[in-house]
């Protein structure tokens, strides 16, 4: 006798297994492709032929911490989108994946060539750190002249909230993937995208994550630890590990920092400084 597979009854699409699993599909592919390109200008057919691919990040060091991004999108000539779910904040969460996406801009960029590749780092935030309105904030580079530098970095904040309320978003496909991304269950998903091939196409691949017990073990243990993160955080012992590790940390970071400003600055030509002023 089959025993009963286990499905998932309700979906958390913003769990970052999920969220990989389905941005990376073949089957949502028209959807992200629709909906990057309404982001970030880039043509939607590039982006329906880029390579969508898991995020670790190569280490420097044998024994350093493995680092991860959540989906890295490779266009051509080197140039690339990070994307970021961020389900819930903390106090570090900005800072790690704007390290995540220098440590890759310095290992992409080619030795001897004028033409530099560019990263946009996109991070879907389902909290409003910044305390605006605005459904998306757009962050770009300045050098020392206080110029506008789009050749090397931009970075994204695609606030959730904001972008499912049409007071402050006008862009239907942008409103259309996010409002999808919030859904909680299978039902309400066909139930909104009857009709809509691109959208259908892409819960179907979710209604078959949802049925596939590894998937579901995978899913569980992300849900399981998001909770525990987040009971974590309401406590007051996050206080007591933040006094304890944080000048490593604080270290390690500027370490990290400095040796990937260091590398762009000799691939690109620009100078060390050049390139801190643009950070700042």
């Amino acid at each position: 006798m089959k025993t009963k597979r286990k499905k998932l009854e309700t979906i958390n699409l913003l769990n970052d297994a999920m969220f990989k699993a389905l941005f990376r599909s073949i089957e949502a592919r028209e959807m992200v492709a629709a909906f990057l390109s309404h982001i970030t200008g880039i043509d939607e057919e590039l982006l329906k032929n880029a390579d969508y691919q898991g995020g670790e990040i190569p280490k420097k060091r044998l024994y350093e911490k493995g680092k991860t991004a959540d989906i890295i999108i490779k266009i051509e000539n080197h140039n690339m989108i990070i994307l970021e779910m961020n389900q819930y904040p903390t106090d570090t969460i900005f800072d790690k994946n704007a390290s995540y996406a220098f440590s890759v801009l310095s290992e992409s960029i080619p030795i001897r060539t004028e033409k530099y590749p560019f990263i946009f780092l996109i991070n879907l935030d389902h909290f409003n750190r910044f305390h605006t309105k605005e459904p998306i904030l757009h962050f770009l580079l300045r050098d020392e002249e206080g110029h506008i530098e789009t050749r090397i970095y931009q970075s994204y904040h695609l606030i959730l909230e904001n972008i499912v309320n049409k007071k402050y978003n006008k862009d239907e496909v942008i409103k259309k993937t996010v409002e999808l991304l919030l859904k909680k269950t299978i039902e309400e998903m066909e139930k909104e995208y009857q009709g809509d091939e691109m959208y259908m196409a892409a819960i179907r691949r979710v209604e078959d994550l949802s049925r596939d017990p590894r998937f579901v073990g995978y899913y569980d243990i992300e849900e399981a630890n998001r909770q525990a993160k987040i009971e974590f955080e309401q406590t007051g012992f996050r206080k007591g590990k933040e006094i304890g590790h944080e000048l490593g940390v604080k270290e390690g970071r500027e370490l990290e920092r400095e040796e990937a400003i260091e590398k762009i600055s000799r691939k690109t030509g620009y100078t060390e400084e050049e390139i801190r002023k643009m950070l700042r």
